[in-house]
């Protein structure tokens, strides 16, 4: 009996926290945003039922990149499987000037999207236990996604950046996306100045706004700790080389500080490679510039092509999903390392 209360109450940590922010943020947020844009004239036409993932400048909730394409490629799943239409609204950035469709064509016109919550109903489905091989809340998230897709609605809109199976990430992502001519061209650029695909490990550094760059969340470092800690990660790209010594290695961070300092450093810049541009998080920057952006795909297409990737933590530094997320694409060896 014990045991059976104890399986009940762990459930509702799985369960309660996703059902909570749908209700709470379907009444504060997403009824009234709905509303406004019915009242701007963002009204919709008639059509075939239509399930879209969605991602809106108000809905930051959603995360950033590879959260929100590990949502996709899950929502695509279950959608496929159940043959349902399956379309992607990604604002504000435009996601065809960056990833285009390749086996299936998820593209909807902004004429077709619909903002009438008589007709539309808008659902989020978050992710609160972050380790993809938790099958209890892959169980819960799923269970939840189809009873979102079984509402009686012209138009289901998922917020969301929920988990999917590691081993699934790849093929369903080559499925709905391949680079834009644009954005092939410049991975072909880098990978040719780089020496080639499988030629080069990766390093990642997720400071956030631990030196200063910008406003994103967690600890920022006092300026007199900022050269030490700087240091530290510096010194652990030499390390690395000397793990690998003949081979380049690819450095991306979200710091354009720590970025500045690699490629200031003599020694080391002879054999890391950087991809030019600043980088941005998507889910706390909504006006940047299309070639802001890009940086963060072109990133993303770089670390794939690694032979392979690490991604360097600490306590004070982010666990980002990013590096891991690239190494499923193409199914690379992945590691972490501890400063």
């Amino acid at each position: 009996m014990r045991d059976r209360l104890l399986r009940y109450f762990l459930s509702w940590l799985y369960w309660f926290p996703i059902i909570r922010h749908n209700i709470a943020c379907r009444k504060s947020l997403l009824k009234p945003l709905y509303k406004k844009r019915c009242e701007d004239g963002l009204s919709c036409n008639e059509g075939d039922r239509k399930i879209i993932y969605m991602v809106l400048p108000e809905t930051t909730f959603s995360g950033g990149l590879s959260d929100r394409l590990r949502a996709i490629v899950a929502i695509y799943k279950q959608c496929n499987t159940k043959n349902l239409p399956f379309r992607i609204v990604f604002e504000p950035l435009h996601l065809q000037d960056y990833l285009v469709p390749n086996k299936y064509d998820w593209r909807i016109s902004s004429k077709d999207i619909c903002f009438d919550t008589n007709k539309v109903y808008p659902c989020t489905l978050l992710t609160y236990h972050a380790s993809t091989r938790n099958r209890y809340q892959q169980f819960v998230q799923n269970t939840i996604l189809s009873y979102y897709l079984k509402q009686p609605y012209q138009q289901i809109h998922v917020y969301s950046n929920m988990i999917c199976k590691d081993e699934e990430y790849g093929a369903l992502f080559n499925e709905l996306f391949k680079p834009s001519a644009e954005l092939q061209e410049l991975i072909d650029y880098h990978l040719n100045k780089i020496g080639g695909s499988n030629t080069y490990v990766s390093l990642t550094f997720r400071f956030r706004q631990l030196l200063g760059d910008f406003k994103e969340g967690g600890e920022t470092l006092p300026e007199a700790q900022r050269e030490p800690y700087i240091a530290r990660c510096l010194k652990c790209i030499e390390k690395h080389h000397d793990r690998y010594p003949g081979k380049k290695i690819l450095v991306t961070s979200d710091s354009s500080t720590f970025l500045t300092r690699v490629s200031e450093d003599e020694r080391i810049s002879e054999y890391t490679y950087l991809i030019p541009g600043k980088v941005v998080h998507i889910g706390f920057t909504s006006d940047a510039s299309k070639q802001t952006y890009m940086k963060s795909f072109v990133d993303y297409f770089m670390l794939a092509n690694a032979e392979e990737i690490f991604l360097v933590r600490d306590k004070k530094m982010y666990h980002s999903g990013f590096p891991y997320r690239a190494a499923l694409l193409k199914r690379k060896k992945y590691s972490e390392i501890s400063l």
